[in-house]
């Protein structure tokens, strides 16, 4: 069961054209696209008249046409314009998604368009801002998007599946992590306090020595997680709030559930500094991407051995507590939801 009153990540703003974009959400078929005035719309991806895929036509005088007999729907999903007849039957409409486009993304409302506020987007600033440069990028993942949670609020993790791109460390295996549960969130955080830097990292901060790092994620239920994470040179004063002599980046992973065992997964690290060289946005979006895909390789294949995102028979740790109250978060809204 999905978390229907929500807002979900359906796509970065650059990625959304005049050309329809067809798109599996919570077990929904959607079509996105951007109408004649360049504003983004979400419609059922099923024409009203014969069930074709709308996914399958073009834009047409600002409207979206249907590919199989030429039915025209504008962003609303009423239809205006039928071939051949002047006479538009009343019903000739398909459902239409709340939409809002916020932070460089465009977001949809999959639940009761009357509860669509928009003020319920996660600010995420630093993905519109001219003080950072960001690296977007998206993977489709076959998993339940909750172990693709699981995996985020989880730091240890790294010093095994990453080993060739973030852990660096022995220290990152063992170190313990603080747990935090706010309004309507879950925190989890630690410092690695004079370790060797990641390789990313590294080359990112230009560090010779040891380094004081920080890694803290913040979940906010269904599907946005961003981590701030960094380092800066060791005993330079990082931990107690100076970050002069580091880098630091915002983390940000957006997932919309497609199916119980598929998700969207949209993904960009952003940086304060360097925001115009674009030799390194591109190294860092291969590595970010190259480190993301070691864990969709591990997330698909512990997909296969469960049922959806569900954890039975599975042992939990000390280091999951995040993970647990995540998933509590998420159920407690879905039984809200339903009541």
């Amino acid at each position: 069961m999905f978390l229907r009153n929500a807002w979900y990540a359906a796509s970065w703003s650059k990625d959304l054209t005049d050309s329809p974009l067809g798109r599996v959400f919570l077990g929904d078929s959607v079509v996105l696209f951007r109408d004649g005035q360049g504003h983004a719309a979400a419609l059922e991806d099923r024409c009203c008249h014969r069930a074709a895929p709308l996914s399958l036509g073009e834009l047409k005088d600002g409207r979206l046409q249907c590919g199989y007999h030429g039915l025209q729907f504008n962003r609303a999903g009423v239809c205006e314009h039928v071939p051949g007849q002047d006479r538009i039957p009343a019903s000739a409409r398909v459902r239409a998604y709340p939409v809002a486009e916020r932070w460089n993304v465009v977001w949809i409302w999959m639940g009761e368009p009357a509860l669509a506020d928009t003020d319920l987007i996660i600010d995420l600033p630093w993905l519109d801002s001219p003080d950072w440069a960001i690296t977007p990028g998206q993977i489709d993942v076959a998993c339940n998007y909750q172990l693709i949670i699981d995996n985020l609020l989880d730091v240890t993790h790294a010093a095994y599946l990453h080993r060739n791109t973030l852990a660096a460390d022995p220290k990152e295996a063992t170190e313990p992590t603080v747990t935090e549960r706010g309004e309507g969130t879950i925190k989890v955080g630690r410092w690695l306090l004079d370790v060797k830097p990641p390789a990313l990292f590294a080359a990112a901060g230009g560090f010779k020595g040891m380094v004081d790092r920080w890694q803290h994620v913040t979940y906010h239920p269904p599907g946005v997680v961003y981590l701030d994470v960094g380092c800066a040179e060791a005993g330079s004063g990082a931990p107690q709030g100076n970050r002069s002599r580091g880098v630091s980046f915002w983390s940000n992973h957006l997932l919309t559930p497609c199916t119980e065992t598929a998700t969207q997964y949209l993904f960009s690290f952003a940086r304060n500094f360097g925001i115009h060289d674009a030799g390194l946005s591109k190294k860092l979006y291969e590595g970010t991407r190259a480190t993301f895909e070691e864990d969709v390789v591990m997330l698909e294949a512990q997909q296969k051995k469960l049922n959806g995102g569900r954890l039975d028979r599975t042992v939990d740790l000390i280091a999951d507590a995040a993970q647990l109250q995540a998933r509590r978060l998420v159920q407690d809204r879905i039984l809200a939801q339903a009541d």
